[in-house]
């Protein structure tokens, strides 16, 4: 995707993108500094999650992909603390403590969650990498002009985490031979998606957080939590009944609306 030079939607529309801290208000710098460090944390904690399984998976692929989804988020976290660290003292800190968390640690609840077998791996992947979309596409083009041009590459990466869990939740329900390869099916891959499918609707936040305004207001994000929380419904509700499982209760488990 083209990065333009100047802000496309909110408050800032028409002005130049920002391009270092040294150009943003107090409440800008705030805004964008809780969303990088929440990105961030994301990233990393994924990590822990993924990586006992990169040599468990059933087949060769699998364990390629899962390797390969770790050193995405690993390499996306890693970005995320370098423009952290652009912003001083307060950001060298924020940095080296998302380095330092551990599972149970982690500012978001569902990236507490271990994944307890093959089949929640691919559960996660198929529900909250389609979340992870979503926030990153919220943030292309945005006005904070190096974020923007880091969404170019991050944004296919979870597009291609997600699509990887969308095909293999299918083949647990259709494919007799991966679900031998991974002695489960469809059963297994309902649990899966009820599981992740309330933490992946809580990741997108409160519907009247006013921190989400903000986000829109100085064109950080395009979309608020809400609307960004009905349009992963809307793509992946119609993707669960296809596939030939229940879609879950948006209400049963969850903790933030």
């Amino acid at each position: 995707m083209r990065v333009s030079r100047s802000v496309q939607w909110g408050s800032l529309t028409g002005m130049r993108k920002v391009e270092t801290p040294e150009q943003m208000t107090e409440e800008y710098r705030a805004t964008l500094i809780k969303i990088v460090y929440a990105l961030a944390s994301t990233e990393f904690a994924s990590v822990e999650q993924h990586q006992p399984w990169i040599n468990q998976a059933p087949t060769a692929e699998d364990r390629f992909i899962q390797a390969q989804i770790t050193a995405d988020e690993a390499h996306q976290g890693f970005i995320d603390s370098r423009m952290l660290r652009h912003f001083g003292q307060e950001g060298e800190e924020m940095a080296d403590r998302l380095l330092a968390l551990r599972m149970g640690e982690h500012p978001i609840a569902a990236f507490n969650v271990p994944m307890e077998s093959w089949v929640e791996v691919v559960g996660f992947c198929f529900c909250m990498d389609l979340v992870a979309w979503y926030h990153l596409r919220a943030m292309e083009d945005c006005s904070y002009a190096p974020l923007a041009r880091e969404m170019t590459t991050m944004v296919g990466e979870e597009r291609f985490h997600a699509s990887f869990g969308a095909k293999r939740i299918k083949d647990l329900v259709r494919d007799a031979r991966y679900q031998e390869q991974c002695k489960a099916g469809p059963a297994e891959a309902q649990k899966a998606v009820d599981k992740w499918y309330p933490h992946a609707l809580d990741t997108f936040g409160s519907a009247t957080s006013k921190f989400s305004e903000l986000a829109v207001g100085y064109g950080i994000r395009r979309w608020g939590n809400e609307e960004l929380r009905q349009m992963w419904r809307k793509d992946i509700d119609p993707q669960i009944e296809k596939i030939g499982l229940v879609v879950p209760s948006p209400e049963a488990g969850r903790i933030i609306h």
